[in-house]
This record gives structure tokens, C-alpha cells and sequence, in this order.
């Protein structure tokens, strides 16, 4: 769907009509201050001339001629100074406000999405977007305001007050101004074009920078510095060109409303008033008024000449900005739904189909898992194990079938009242550059400090953070660095415990845990897991020995499923794998055709 700028307005107003009082005051007091001070000074000043001649021979009686005029100076400086500060109070309190409204719907729309949708995409892009919209919204009322629309009320203006000296003056300006903004409006269409090109290609280079500064550790071990810059000059050289083309194209039309103002300004107007001046058509004082009037005129002229192609830069950079609220939402709520009731916490597939790309990895699957039942999960990576749990949190839409929590569609209920159901302890839990305090608590604000030290204990997490200088108030750094793999992991196990959920995924919860610790934790999980339904996720199989169910996945389908013991009897793939690992062998695929002894070298079956 390509961004119109019908489309772009309304995405502002959308923010800018809760503050209408605002933006109507400011446009008023804008069409009417910057006019005032460029038209009605160059018409006083052709009364000061008039005053002059006619009081030429009797100077002394000039003043009382003069007082009105001085007075109604005065009155039009008091206007303008007034005006320019009761706008600028305004703007202050609107542009803030808008911004803050802009990157709360972006950041919104951002967060409907599917884990797939950020895989594919680079976060610093995504940031980057946000930045651009919010500076480029500030950027195109600023532009409006001034000089947008004080130049139209002046040029307006201007052209009834030289209509109502002389038809032909009117005419001449007329048709300068028309020609003037043709020309420039021809050559910002090329600048809006090439103004988006730069603004997507500048969002791409950063978020390739973002993405190699994330990962500063590798780029460190590595030593790949010079890599990372020529990875990078590419991106760099397309930044350089699109923005060179954006500004040239710029320049020529420079050129071309530079002629016509040479042409425009003193051939015609200048050439007329001489004429018009010399047969005595006009006096004096209008010689001046009209002359001064289009010397501002002028500069007003070519204040939109520079300010055109800014605005309309502005727009393509918005417009590609915008291209991210475009993108459907795939993680969305229905109209009305309903939030999550679960009691038994029973979870059933009824020909669930899902396709990763081109992969069919689900076809017509029906699962049943029993309220309060331990299932584990095993399988060769990439067999499924982590999509059918992903799909259970809806982090990916179903391509057909549904799957139901206690009899309940969860397509048709709200996604934060799913998500209050499930606690998921993740194989890499991701921290927040927050304090430890927070982390744990994220899934449950509102927690008591009680309830978040009993979580910790129960993590083993709690013996570690007070170790730590600031203990629950350090900070762990982005994506916790600042922390080993088992603490992340524990602070993680505290965080599903805190939540208590009744359903729990374990997705080799305690992978990046030392013996002893894992010993310790995993005591705790089956305190927690007690009265809940538990899916466990383990490559370990020795830590599924006591679940009451264990399902075999191979490419998508479960072929094996039972007890850790019925399944050892039943001599299939799990047996297969438990035997792999007993003996020391780890397999290279699903085919299980290889194996690798533990000093690397291969066997064939």
C-alpha cells in the first residue's frame, strides 16, 4: 500500500485534533502577523512620504499629520511581537505533545507483531522510523507555520493592495508568482522522490550499524573492525549518493527561480513603476510603498522557494516512516474479544496447519494435553518442539485449525489475557537494561517485596544478587551482559515463578546451570510445576524422566508419545536418542544416520 499524503495528513490530524484549539489560534495568529509586519509597513511608510510632500514648505504642522501614523505603527509593532510570542508558547506545548502521541501509536502498532516479523527486520531500522516520523512531523508544522502559510496570506494580500493602486502591477505580480511556484512545485516532485530514496536507504545503513554495534562481543573476538567498515561501505556510498542527487536536484531549481526573479522583479515591476511614475499615474509615496512591498515580497517568494522543497523532503521522509504503520498487525485482537478464563488448563490442536516460509511444519494436527498434566517435548532441532509451543502463546497466526484452552478459542480472546496465562522460561532469557528488581517483577508490577524475594529464593537467584554492589537495584545492562548464563537463567526461573500461571512452558529452562545449581533449581520447578499444566522442552532427556507424557517430534509430526519408560521399551526414536546420549554420541541431524564421539570424529551407522 503506497503512502499518499492524504494518507499522512490524517495520520496527524489523528493527533493533532485533540489540541484543534491550538493549531487554529497559531494558524490564525500566523495568516495575520508576518503579513501585517511585511504589507502595512511599506503602506505607512508611503503615508510618511506623502506627509512629507505635502508639508514640504511647512514642516512644523506636519506632526499632527504624522501622530496617526506613528500611533498605528506602534499598534502593528505591539501586534507582531505579541503574536510571535503567544505562537511560540503554543508550539511549545503542541509540537511536544504531538510527538509523544506519534511514537505511542508507532510504538503500539510495533508491538502487534509476530517474533517473525522483528527476525526479519532490523531494529534499528524500526527505531530509526519512529525518529524520523517524530523530527519530520515537528519539521513540517514548523514549515507550515512558518513560512508556509504566512507567505500565502502575504502574497494574498499583496496582490489586493497592488490591485487597488493599479490592475496592472496586481497582474504582473500575478503572474510572476504563478510561474514562480509552478517551477518550484515541477522540481519538488523529483526532490520528494529522491528525498524517500535517501530517507530508506539512510534507515537501512543504520540499522546495519545498530546491528553491528549489538554485536560489538563478536566483532571484538573477531577483530573484524575493517570488515564490519567494508560490510558497511556499500550502504554508506548509496546514504552519499541519494543525498547528493536530493540536494543538486535542489540547486537546479535554484537556478530556474533565480531567473525569474531577476525577470519578475526588476524588469517588470521596476520597468512599470518607472513608466507609471514618469506620466504621473502615481505618487511618490506609492512608488515606495509598491517598491518596498515587492522587495518583500520578494524574499517571501524566495523563503517558499527554499521552503517547498524542505516541506515536501519532510514529507518523503515521513511518508517512508509511515510505511511502517502499513504493515499489518499479525498478532492483533478481534473486534470484542474476550479475555482467557482457564481453570483445568487443558490445551487441545484440532488440524492445526502452520508453515514456516516455504516449510510445512504442522499439516491437520490434533494434540489433547490433559489439565495439570506433564508433557515433555523432544525431538531433533528443527523437528517443531519450539513452534508448538510458540503457537500455543500465539506468537505466530495458524494458517488453518484452531487451538483451544479450556474449550476456548484462543484466536478469539484478547492476547494480554493469554499471555497472563502462560509463564515461559526461555533457553536465552533476554533481560531489560533495568534493575534486577524489575526484571523479576516484569511479569507481575505490582508484586510485593515479599512475594519477589520468596521467587528469588525459590531461583537460587537470590544468594548471587546480593552479592552484587546495589544488589535488587543494579542495573544488569542491555540484554543483561552484566550477567553470567545461569544468572539470567535463574533471574528468568524467579520472573515464571513470581507470574504463577497455570500453564508453564520450560524451554530448557536450566541449560546454562551448573550441576549443583541445576540440582537445586530443579526442585523448585517441581514444586512449581505441582497442579499445572507443564510442557517441558529438554534435550537432556534424563530431566523428562518424570514427566507424565513425553512427545516425539520428527519434521513436524508426533511420532512416538508415552512415558519415559514405555517409550525406552518401545525401542523407536526416543529410545534412539536416550541410547545416543547414554553412550557419549550426539546425532548431526534428524536422520540420526551420523553420530560424533565426544574427541569429534564421525561414525556411520
Amino acid at each position: 500500500m503506497t503512502t499518499t499524503y492524504s494518507t499522512l495528513f490524517l495520520f496527524f490530524w489523528r493527533s493533532l485534533r485533540q489540541q484543534k484549539g491550538r493549531f487554529f489560534t497559531v494558524f490564525l495568529l500566523d495568516a495575520m502577523a508576518w503579513p501585517a509586519d511585511v504589507l502595512v509597513w511599506p503602506y505607512l511608510l508611503h503615508l510618511v512620504v506623502d506627509v512629507f510632500t505635502q508639508y514640504e514648505t511647512e514642516r512644523g504642522a506636519a506632526f499632527n499629520a504624522l501622530l496617526p501614523i506613528i500611533v498605528a505603527g506602534i499598534a502593528v509593532m505591539l501586534f507582531v511581537e505579541i503574536a510571535a510570542r503567544t505562537m511560540g508558547f503554543l508550539l511549545g506545548g503542541m509540537i511536544p505533545k504531538l510527538q509523544t502521541d506519534l511514537r505511542v501509536q508507532m510504538f503500539d502498532h510495533l508491538q502487534r507483531h509476530s517474533p517473525r516479523y522483528f527476525a526479519e527486520r532490523f531494529a534499528g531500522s524500526l527505531v530509526q522510523k519512529i525518529t524520523d516520523m517524530t523530527t519530520q512531523a515537528e519539521n513540517l508544522l514548523q514549515k507550515i507555520f512558518w513560512p508556509l502559510v504566512p507567505s500565502i496570506s502575504a502574497c494574498i494580500a499583496g496582490i489586493v493592495i497592488l490591485w487597488s493602486i493599479h490592475a496592472l502591477f496586481a497582474s504582473i505580480f500575478g503572474l510572476w508568482l504563478v510561474i514562480h511556484l509552478g517551477v518550484v512545485c515541477r522540481f519538488t516532485r523529483s526532490i520528494d522522490a529522491y528525498q524517500q530514496r535517501h530517507a530508506e536507504v539512510r534507515a537501512s545503513l543504520l540499522g546495519k550499524i545498530v546491528d553491528s554495534l549489538t554485536n560489538y562481543f563478536s566483532v571484538n573476538l573477531f577483530a573484524r573492525f575493517d570488515f564490519e567498515r567494508r560490510i558497511l561501505t556499500p550502504d554508506l556510498q548509496a546514504e552519499e549518493r541519494t543525498n547528493v542527487q536530493a540536494r543538486q536536484h535542489a540547486q537546479k531549481m535554484n537556478c530556474f527561480t533565480s531567473l525569474f526573479f531577476f525577470l519578475g522583479n526588476f524588469l517588470l515591476m521596476n520597468g512599470a513603476l518607472v513608466v507609471f511614475w514618469l506620466h504621473s499615474r502615481i505618487t511618490t509615496g506609492q512608488v515606495i510603498q509598491i517598491f518596498t512591498m515587492m522587495w518583500s515580497l520578494s524574499g517571501i517568494l524566495w523563503v517558499i522557494t527554499q521552503a517547498i522543497p524542505e516541506l515536501f523532503s519532510s514529507f518523503g521522509s515521513a511518508k517512508q516512516a509511515y510505511s511502517l504503520m502499513l504493515e499489518p498487525q499479525d498478532l492483533g485482537d478481534k473486534p470484542n474479544a474476550k479475555s482467557l478464563q482457564v481453570n483445568r488448563g487443558e490445551i487441545r490442536f484440532e488440524k492445526v496447519s502452520f508453515y514456516y516460509g516455504e516449510k510445512r511444519l504442522f499439516e491437520n494436527k490434533d494434540v489433547h494435553i490433559r489439565g495439570g498434566e506433564k508433557v515433555g517435548l523432544v525431538g531433533f532441532t528443527g523437528a517443531g518442539k519450539s513452534s508448538f509451543v510458540n503457537l500455543i502463546l500465539r506468537f505466530f497466526p495458524l494458517h488453518a485449525g484452531k487451538i483451544l484452552i479450556d474449550g476456548q478459542d484462543i484466536g478469539d480472546v484478547s492476547l494480554e489475557s493469554l499471555r497472563h496465562q502462560i509463564a515461559l522460561i526461555p533457553q536465552e532469557p533476554l533481560l531489560f537494561h533495568r534493575t534486577l528488581r524489575e526484571n523479576i517483577a516484569y511479569g507481575k508490577p505490582e508484586a510485593t517485596e515479599e512475594e519477589i524475594l520468596r521467587a528469588s529464593r525459590l531461583a537460587h537467584s537470590d544468594e548471587f544478587i546480593r552479592k552484587i554492589p546495589g544488589g535488587y537495584e543494579a542495573k544488569v545492562g542491555e540484554r543483561g551482559t552484566k550477567l553470567s548464563g545461569g544468572e539470567k537463567q535463574r533471574i528468568a526461573i524467579a520472573r515464571a515463578i513470581l507470574v504463577d500461571a497455570p500453564i508453564l512452558i520450560l524451554d530448557e529452562a536450566t541449560s546454562s546451570l551448573d550441576s549443583v545449581t541445576e540440582r537445586y533449581i530443579q526442585e523448585s520447578l517441581e514444586l512449581l510445576m505441582q497442579h499445572r499444566t507443564t510442557l517441558v522442552i529438554a534435550h537432556r532427556l534424563a530431566t523428562l524422566s518424570r514427566m507424565d507424557r513425553i512427545l516425539v517430534f520428527d519434521q513436524g509430526k508426533i511420532v512416538e508419545e508415552g512415558s519415559h519408560a514405555f517409550l525406552l521399551g518401545k525401542k523407536g526414536l526416543y529410545a534412539k536418542m536416550w541410547n545416543m546420549q547414554v553412550g557419549g554420541f550426539l546425532p548431526e541431524s534428524g536422520s540420526g544416520s551420523m553420530r560424533y564421539t565426544e574427541n569429534g570424529s564421525r561414525v556411520d551407522n
